[in-house]
């Protein structure tokens, strides 16, 4: 019990915990900081508005290109990834996950590739946005959100791939033992068929 417990957990914090935890702590952080600034003054820290700011001029602004050519790619190996699951055929190893695990790695495919698109445009209408806290702190938002589904994507990906396909040998070995019983039924059925053939002929 205290081991499916304990994989339950590591489950939890791969599957949500890790984008829940560090999305809520952002916004939290800065969203409540900045909630309590315009509040009152004296609530709220401005060296944590002050920070965010800085972060946007030093990582963002000076990046925006190459975040946007990050989110493209992301974007382009999830379309990848959704076309050969598509296009899947009964043998290919894929196809030997679980209707769970499998229905897990699509949902996590689509939210990937959701805040990758969601990157890109908002790169694009991030200048027209006359709010310097919103414009950053949605920027970095998105960032994080992205990131931390392409990492939960491969990870879990990975972690699927150890578990269901440990077997994969012997599901190999007992598709080649059907396909050569097949192929042993379908040459008795031939001879036996030209066996009915050659016998009408000769009666006929």
């Amino acid at each position: 019990m205290r081991t499916r417990n304990w994989t339950d957990h590591v489950g939890w914090l791969l599957e949500k915990g890790i984008i829940w935890i560090f999305c809520s702590a952002f916004v939290v952080l800065f969203l409540g900081n900045q909630i309590l600034i315009y509040i009152n003054n004296d609530y709220g820290l401005r060296s944590v508005e002050e920070y965010l700011y800085n972060a946007y001029d030093t990582i963002i602004a000076p990046n925006i290109g190459t975040i946007t050519t990050i989110a493209s790619i992301f974007v382009g190996i999830y379309i990848t990834v959704l076309s050969v699951l598509g296009s899947l055929k009964a043998n290919s190893i894929i196809a030997l996950l679980s209707d769970s695990n499998l229905k897990k790695i699509i949902k996590f495919i689509s939210y990937g590739l959701l805040s990758s698109f969601a990157v890109v445009f908002y790169s694009f209408i991030a200048v027209i946005i006359p709010n310097q806290f919103f414009r950053a702190f949605f920027f970095f938002l998105l960032i994080i959100y992205m990131l931390l589904t392409s990492f939960r994507f491969g990870i879990n990906l990975s972690l699927i791939y150890s578990f269901d396909l440990g077997k994969l040998s012997e599901n190999i070995k007992n598709e080649k033992a059907n396909a050569e019983k097949n192929e042993q039924i379908m040459a008795r059925l031939e001879r036996y068929l030209n066996d009915r053939e050659a016998e009408r002929i000769r009666k006929g």
